[in-house]
């Protein structure tokens, strides 16, 4: 097993900030707050909504739009997560079909795909559950930072999987279908 170091510093690589136009249907609003369907039944967790809090501190230090709860977002974050440590990966390409990419994992939860979408992701893994070690994790590495401060970002959406040995995985994604 790698050593929480190790899996942070493999995070630290691999940030990952997907700018892509989608054609497609016309522009949705992607299952944001006040939306109908399933997704809008999704809360996060005390521990996810202190990940999107410390993000809006950040955010708000400099001035940038607060990021609002984007229930299809906690959604691929949660599935992510799980699947990570089902899986035992630490990466943000899948090894599921279909499911590799940030932007793969979005549209399939879309009931129909956006004209637009810019999605970002952050990953961060410890041996033990600690938000605040993490978020800080995440803003000392150049990549996971510019995610949390990209000014065209929207919506968030924090999924953490906590594994049965106490493992503390954390996927964030970032929004904007704004082109």
């Amino acid at each position: 097993m790698k050593s929480a170091r190790g899996i942070l510093f493999s995070a630290v690589i691999t940030a990952a900030l997907a700018l892509c136009p989608v054609p497609g249907a016309p522009q949705s609003e992607g299952g944001a707050l006040g939306s109908s369907g399933a997704a809008e039944c999704l809360r996060m967790t005390s521990d996810e909504q202190r990940f999107l809090e410390l993000v809006n501190q950040e955010r708000a230090q400099r001035h940038l739009r607060e990021l609002t709860v984007n229930p299809t977002l906690i959604q691929v974050a949660r599935g992510h997560s799980r699947e990570m440590a089902d899986k035992d990966y630490f990466d943000h390409e899948s090894p599921t079909a279909g499911y590799r990419t940030p932007m793969d994992r979005y549209l399939k939860a879309m009931p129909k795909r956006p004209a637009y979408a810019c999605v970002g992701e952050n990953l961060y893994y410890c041996s033990v559950v600690d938000i605040e070690r993490g978020h800080q994790a995440l803003m000392n590495s150049p990549g996971h930072r510019a995610n949390i401060l990209f000014p065209r970002f929207r919506q968030a959406g924090i999924g953490i999987y906590k594994s049965s040995r106490g493992e503390f995985w954390v996927t964030e994604m970032f929004l904007t279908n704004e082109s």
